[in-house]
């Protein structure tokens, strides 16, 4: 743990930054530039996230930056939408800052740009930054608030040490999250090139399987619907284990080994799974989420209504990937809907499938697992990293 060398205080943050209020006119998006447009929700906990990005023209870039262009060092605050969200500006990007949002360019010689970084992001300041946002649906944070913010603020060697030892936790944490997200290119791709069958497996003699045969959805399952359930009916101490349609969401991805929810409902009213089922939701708000199959390896679990189940002599978890990835855009394109997609077995008993013998989708279904525990390794350390990130900022700024 650091402690402190010097007598800290705390300073209104208009002391040490210069606050740039970055509200400027629309300009126009374009599919694909160098010059980047960071909205409210590409800030997130302490991170510049860039998986919805959009981009402007260079004529946008100048209209954007007309108050000011955003440099490396300085900080991105967000004034609604979420209110309190930061972040620093990273290196070699061509950023434009999109509305509701503020650019804080620190004073070097009185606060580091690191270090107030992190220390917007710790429970301390999240507490302050909340006293001071109004409204209630959407919470939102005036400028002339912004102002009044007090920084915890310790000498600049103190400040740099503090930054250097929390930079290496977030060093660690964006490894990891590289490593995450290579490993789920990785699965897209190479479950792409298995259900395409540009990958084939071999039996164990190294000889060929026999080629997939065709077949209709309808004649490798039959069809069931879930019943009852909705969110009042769940119970921490609950001794029937439960899943309702939105956990599908959520919660689960192509194969659920564990169940999370329970109920005390009468299992006599409900519909049970057996080990094997695969169920896709039957309602939902848009048609690509509707798309959506999970395999439910454990037996006596009620499902609950707005779930299609498919009851299969298949490998279960063979066609929960088959139709995650190979067959879900025809999934979205048959739900039917506008405000409310649903999804009925009628339509999902024509979706035409190929279908291996049993034991190549055994062998596809290990490879695909293995891919899924690793995943799901790097995960848990990103949550633990992300567990002690927090506990030390805690610590840190009491």
């Amino acid at each position: 743990m650091i402690f402190l060398e010097t007598k800290s205080k705390y300073c209104p943050i208009k002391q040490l930054c210069q606050v740039i209020d970055c509200e400027h006119k629309t300009a126009p998006y374009v599919d694909s530039s160098n010059y980047l447009v960071v909205r409210t929700s590409n800030v997130r906990n302490g991170v510049l996230v860039l998986d919805d990005i959009k981009y402007t023209t260079q004529e946008g870039f100048l209209e954007w930056t007309q108050r000011a262009v955003p440099e490396y060092g300085d900080v991105l605050f967000t004034r609604e939408a979420p209110a309190g969200e930061s972040c620093l500006v990273p290196k070699n990007l061509n950023l434009c800052i999109g509305q509701r949002m503020v650019l804080l360019r620190a004073n070097k010689e009185l606060i580091n740009s690191n270090f107030l970084s992190f220390y917007l992001t710790s429970e301390k300041c999240k507490r302050e930054i909340y006293k001071y946002s109004i409204g209630s649906t959407v919470k939102r944070i005036n400028i002339e608030d912004i102002l009044k913010i007090k920084i915890f603020c310790p000498s600049i060697t103190e400040q740099e040490k503090i930054a250097r030892f929390l930079g290496a936790v977030d060093a660690r944490l964006t490894k990891l999250r590289r490593k995450h997200e290579l490993l789920q290119t990785y699965k897209r791709g190479v479950m792409q090139k298995i259900f395409s069958q540009q990958i084939r497996f071999k039996q164990d003699d190294s000889s060929s399987f026999p080629d997939w045969q065709k077949k209709k959805l309808e004649d490798v399952a039959s069809f069931l619907k879930g019943k009852g359930l909705s969110k009042d009916d769940l119970s921490k101490s609950g001794y029937l284990k439960c899943i309702r349609y939105a956990e599908l969401y959520t919660i689960y991805d192509e194969v659920i080994y564990e169940v999370v929810s329970s109920t005390s409902l009468d299992p006599d009213n409900l519909v049970l799974s057996l080990e094997n089922d695969v169920i896709i939701p039957s309602s939902g708000e848009t048609a690509i989420d509707i798309a959506k199959a999970s395999c439910v390896n454990v037996s006596g679990v009620a499902l609950g209504g707005d779930l299609n189940i498919l009851r299969t002599q298949m490998n279960g978890n063979f066609l929960s990937y088959y139709l995650n990835h190979h067959k879900k855009i025809e999934i979205a394109r048959i739900a039917q809907g506008n405000t409310v997609v649903h999804l009925y077995s009628s339509q999902l008993k024509n979706i035409n499938i190929e279908v291996p013998i049993h034991k190549e989708q055994e062998k596809i279904v290990n490879f695909l697992i293995k891919i899924n525990r690793k995943i799901e390794a790097i995960s848990r350390q990103i949550e633990q990293t992300e567990l002690f990130k927090k506990g030390l900022l805690q610590k840190m700024f009491v």
